[in-house]
């Protein structure tokens, strides 16, 4: 995936789609952001990167590298399982995916009360 697929899967995780949303909330026109995501497909400037990062929560190693994970919040969890199959590894799988959707959750809702926020200032 390369750093405009990573700003479209942002989108369309963080922002159901919107593209205009995501540009409000990061305060850039949505031209700026077609501009990455479209026909276009011009690489962001590091202003962009730069607002993405600290507005939307994401991880620049995850932006620009692909590295790690999405969202700042998260913590890696160490496998301490040794590739040994048991029911508690299982257990343990399945915890932490659940973990990180209610990360990927709560940082959608965090960005939802921005925007409204935003809104309820504006109008």
């Amino acid at each position: 995936m390369n750093i405009n697929e990573r700003f479209s899967f942002i989108i369309n995780e963080l922002y159901g789609g919107n593209k205009r949303a995501f540009s409000t909330a990061l305060g850039l026109t949505p031209t700026v952001i077609e501009n990455v995501v479209g026909k276009r497909q011009g690489k962001p400037s590091f202003d962009v990167i730069e607002k993405v990062c600290a507005n939307a929560n994401i991880s620049g190693d995850w932006l620009i590298l692909g590295e790690g994970s999405m969202l700042k919040t998260e913590t890696p969890i160490e496998d301490t399982s040794n590739d040994v199959l048991t029911p508690e590894n299982g257990v343990l799988n399945t915890l932490k995916g659940i973990i990180k959707e209610q990360a990927l959750e709560i940082a959608r809702l965090e960005l939802e009360v921005e925007k409204l926020k935003n809104t309820s200032e504006n109008g």
